[in-house]
This record gives structure tokens, C-alpha cells and sequence, in this order.
């Protein structure tokens, strides 16, 4: 072999490892990009069902979420559900009252990766998340664990009467009687 040869080949194998190298590392960097993205779309899912399950339960977003090693930041949006009529109401419709959609309302979580630099949401390359779900603002509990978390705290209770009479207070019950008080019902035969 000549020299030439060796120092062409020596430059090929340079080339093809430079070549392997950088796709290990843009594999492994894409990685681990996905991996953060997906954590970010499970901590936005699970902040959605704390915000559904107890709307005073969410962490402060002033702090940021851990997830493994990393740390997160989030933001949630709260509006009401807009319908826009696709077509005409037939004319075996008109004078009924139409559906009713006022109770119901979007919550939209935003999270991302926190940075050292403090890029938002919207910076290319942060791997991010936005989970929106409808939700009928009117139905308190989802589930019957829900539903022993809301009654097992004064908040919650508080919460669950507001719900079942409009939003108004609820009025205080009148003080029970001992049955020994309670007046005689005509006709009820000695009960």
C-alpha cells in the first residue's frame, strides 16, 4: 500500500465516524426532547383532573412543577364554551327553548420546560404541552373519591351546598326536635 492510500483511508473511516457520532447524538438529544415533551403533556393532564377534582388543590404557578430531574412551569386558562349555530333551526323547532350550554365552560393548561433563560411557552425547541377539556362547570364531583375529598373538608362542603342551590348561601336548617317534642300527626295511628 502507498501512503496515499493509507492516508485516504484513514480520512474515510474519519469522516463515517464523524458522520455516526453526530447521528448518536442528535438520536439521543431528540430523545430525550420527546421524553420532556411527554412529561410535560402528563403534568398538564394531571393538573387538569386536580383542577376538575378541586379547583383550590392546584400548586402555586408562581412555583414550578417537578417531574424526575426537571423542573416545569405552567399557566391555566379558564373560559366559558361558545356554540355557533351551524345551520337554521327547522320550523318544527321554533318556540321550543333551545339546549342550554351556560354551565358549561374550557380549562386550558399550558406547560413547558423551565428554563434557566426563562423562554416561554412559545420559544422554538422548549418541549411543551396544551391539553384543553370541556367541563360542565355545574357537576361537582366526577367520581366517589371526588365526591369523599369534597365532603371530608369545610371548603368543600361549602362548595357542594353553593353548587346545589344555585351559588346563593345556604340557608341554616331549622333546629331539630327530639321526637318527644314533635307534635302529634293526625291520623297517624300512634307513630
Amino acid at each position: 500500500m502507498t501512503f496515499l492510500e493509507i492516508v485516504f483511508a484513514v480520512t474515510l473511516l474519519g469522516i463515517l465516524a464523524a458522520t455516526l457520532l453526530g447521528a448518536a447524538n442528535f438520536m439521543l438529544s431528540r430523545q430525550k426532547h420527546e421524553q420532556r415533551t411527554l412529561a410535560a403533556a402528563e403534568i398538564a393532564n394531571r393538573l387538569i383532573l386536580q383542577f376538575l377534582d378541586d379547583p383550590a388543590g392546584l400548586p402555586s404557578a408562581s412555583e414550578p412543577v417537578g417531574y424526575g430531574e426537571d423542573q416545569f412551569r405552567w399557566t391555566k386558562d379558564e373560559y366559558p364554551l361558545t356554540f355557533i349555530q351551524a345551520k337554521e333551526v327547522p320550523i318544527s323547532m321554533e318556540g321550543r327553548q333551545p339546549p342550554r350550554f351556560d354551565k358549561l365552560k374550557v380549562v386550558k393548561v399550558r406547560v413547558w420546560l423551565a428554563t434557566a433563560s426563562g423562554e416561554g411557552p412559545g420559544s422554538p425547541g422548549i418541549p411543551h404541552a396544551e391539553i384543553s377539556r370541556m367541563y360542565d362547570s355545574a357537576q361537582i364531583f366526577r367520581n366517589p373519591d371526588t365526591l369523599k375529598h369534597i365532603l371530608s373538608s369545610e371548603e368543600g362542603q361549602r362548595r357542594l351546598r353553593e353548587s346545589a342551590t344555585g351559588g346563593s348561601p345556604s340557608p341554616t336548617p331549622p333546629p331539630r326536635s327530639s321526637p318527644a317534642e314533635r307534635p302529634a300527626i293526625p291520623g297517624a295511628g300512634g307513630r
